[in-house]
């Protein structure tokens, strides 16, 4: 099975793309982390 491989694009909200956002804090209510859940969901139903 091929392994899927993702890229994170870091975005800000005035539109400015940053290489890196160490420093940065992304508040708990962001969807990216719905988007980490759903991935190790998915992982972890693949590994049974």
């Amino acid at each position: 099975m091929a392994q899927q491989h993702y890229t994170v694009s870091h975005v800000m909200a005035d539109g400015t793309e940053l290489d890196d956002i160490t420093g940065y804090v992304i508040p708990d209510d962001n969807p990216v982390y719905e988007i980490f859940r759903k991935i190790n969901e998915d992982r972890r139903e693949g590994n049974k």
